[in-house]
């Protein structure tokens, strides 16, 4: 773990320090990611998430003060949102005036064996008519569903809470851009996952061949959930937990491709 903390500390301090005149909240960063290495240290493993999540921001803080698409001429982490009490990750102001508000999420759910889950799921219609799910009881399948389920509720639900970000502080306007970034370790859930959920996202209507479409629209209908489609778009982030960089970021998560016959 400590020297998990000093590698992560090596790669972005010298990067943060030199970016300093444009994000000046660099050392709140690691001093976030290495109080969660101490409460782990002191609390046990069951504290790690924390670590997760700020590990994860660093790396999408990075990639901002890098991107060349739009030079942001300032970053702001955490700042407090108009005509709100809330807060976002990041606020990043480009050199053309335009402004991207970036909340980052973790979603890593808890290793779980819901095989129950996926036999009730089955009999009582909850994936689409025409997709079938294939797990193996003895090979993993009931964590292997937990893990897929659980991330695409969290999808929605992230995307719940940040609309309602939006609409408290009126982020809306030409030169606004909202993103979602949701990090993934690879393994528990792919990009694939997020572009069925941006496709029902964008237009409203779940994709045929999407496993989840059944389930979601019933949450979705018995909750009475509106969605404002106010969030300009997705991103995606893989960072594998040994690796102290991101594997691939995708800023913007289109819904998959049809493929050609």
């Amino acid at each position: 773990m400590k020297a998990h903390a000093v590698a992560v500390k090596d790669a972005f301090a010298p990067e943060f320090a030199a970016a300093s005149d444009r994000f000046v909240q660099g050392h709140l960063l690691l001093d976030r990611f290495n109080a969660a290495i101490e409460t782990v240290l002191k609390h046990g493993k069951g504290h790690f998430s924390a670590v997760d999540e700020a590990h994860n921001e660093i790396c999408i803080a990075s990639a901002l003060l890098a991107n060349t698409r739009l030079q942001f001429i300032r970053l702001e982490y955490e700042p407090p949102l108009p005509s709100s009490a809330k807060t976002i990750d990041f606020r990043a102001t480009a050199d053309t005036g335009q402004i991207a508000y970036v909340d980052v999420k973790t979603i890593k759910p808890q290793a779980a064996d819901r095989w129950d889950q996926f036999v009730k799921a089955t009999k009582e219609g909850w994936i689409a008519d025409n997709v079938h799910v294939v797990v193996a009881e003895e090979w993993l399948g009931g964590k292997i569903w937990h893990a897929w389920f659980a991330a695409r509720a969290r999808m929605l639900e992230y995307t719940l809470e940040l609309e309602q970000k939006v609409a408290d502080a009126k982020l809306t306007g030409e030169s606004t851009l909202v993103v979602l970034a949701l990090c993934s370790d690879g393994f528990r859930w792919q990009q694939d996952g997020l572009e069925d959920f941006v496709s029902f996202y964008c237009s409203g209507v779940h994709r045929g061949d999407d496993a989840f479409s059944k389930a979601e629209m019933k949450y979705v209908s018995d909750k009475k959930i509106t969605l404002n489609r106010t969030i300009s778009q997705f991103a995606y982030m893989k960072r594998p937990q040994s690796q102290i960089r991101q594997a691939r970021l995708n800023w913007n998560v289109k819904p998959p491709r049809d493929p050609f016959f």
